[in-house]
């Protein structure tokens, strides 16, 4: 550590030394950052329809459906289809009321495997349904 000594006071340092005032400056970020209250999370209102819209079998609206049981049992609508893909492919392009919507929704029972659902989207797909939806019970 070296010291001047010597007569001229011209050449003092006149600097600021900013640590201290970047320390206060990161104390007061954190102090304000703990005390200020959470962000409220705001959610959209929705409004859901108390009453489903009941569809019959009958209903040219409704979207035909393709459903699978636990089992492996494959139904279009109300027919039943053998559950091989080239027999659900087969039985889609028959359809008349899916080649003119070109949508189809597929149901699957609690206990179907996840492939099996993608292979019914794939069977859809090869068939030329344009739009394949999940069909659900619960909003």
């Amino acid at each position: 550590m070296a010291v001047s000594v010597g007569g001229d006071e011209g050449d003092a340092l006149n600097e600021i030394n900013v640590t201290p005032l970047v320390d206060v400056l990161l104390c007061l970020l954190i102090i304000f950052m703990v005390s200020a209250p959470p962000a409220t999370n705001t959610q959209m209102p929705l409004d859901i329809p108390t009453q489903s819209k009941v569809q019959g079998a009958a209903d040219p609206n409704a979207t035909l459906l393709l459903s699978i049981d636990a089992g492996g049992v494959v139904k279009l609508g109300t027919q039943v289809v053998a559950s091989d893909t080239d027999s659900v492919i087969a039985a889609l392009k028959a359809n008349q009321k899916v080649q003119n919507d070109g949508k189809l929704a597929i149901d699957a029972a609690p206990g179907v495997k996840y492939g099996e659902v993608i292979r019914l989207m794939a069977a859809a797909h090869d068939a030329g349904v344009g739009s394949v939806g999940i069909a659900s019970d619960k909003l």
